[in-house]
């Protein structure tokens, strides 16, 4: 079993290390900062803190980098304009997706599932061995045990079948979208 010092180690390791290039990047638009004393004092922050609490480990790391930035800045007698802007202008951006994106990414995934579960059979299963399994047109025919011409064929189909079920479902968004109730504006009436 692993003691906390090992298990943090493996943590910097695994979850912080590989974005320290970005973070490097980033620092060395502040001429004026040490990028690898930076880095040095966030490892120290990260490694006393709770890092199963962390959702985001790039993020946190750019946060613990840049309120480290923010201290030198608080610290220095005399600090460059360019700096200052560069602190206001300037965040590493969160690699996480959005909410939004996130079920809307979901959404389509359903669509897809339910749209694939409608194709008939054979098409479905040579879609899914092309498709999904990666297999060349001559392995879906062995698999199945059928020419390469139908394999050909019945992927056109499914593509069609697919192609069209989306088109359908934008245009029936487009149709609820216009069938939605709008607020009629009140305008004042001209005497």
């Amino acid at each position: 079993m692993l003691d906390n010092t090992e298990a943090c180690s493996i943590w910097l390791a695994t979850h912080i290390l590989p974005h320290e290039g970005h973070i490097r990047t980033w620092l060395r638009r502040y001429g004026d900062i040490e990028a690898d004393d930076i880095i040095h004092e966030a490892y120290v922050v990260m490694a006393q803190a709770d890092y199963a609490a962390v959702a985001n480990p790039r993020a946190y790391f750019a946060s613990v980098c840049r309120n480290l930035v923010m201290q030198h800045y608080r610290r220095a007698r005399v600090v460059p304009v360019t700096s200052l802007a560069l602190m206001q202008a300037d965040s590493v951006a969160d690699a996480t997706p959005s909410v939004e994106r996130v079920v809307h990414a979901r959404q389509e995934m359903r669509f897809l599932e339910k749209t694939i579960a409608r194709l008939p059979a054979r098409c479905r299963d040579i879609f899914m061995l092309r498709r999904a399994r990666g297999l060349s047109q001559k392995e879906c025919a062995a698999q199945l045990n059928i020419s390469e011409n139908v394999v050909e064929k019945q992927l056109a189909r499914a593509l069609v079948f697919l192609s069209n079920a989306y088109s359908d479902s934008d245009r029936e968004m487009t149709v609820d979208e216009e069938r939605r109730p709008r607020l009629a504006h009140s305008r004042k009436r001209q005497p």
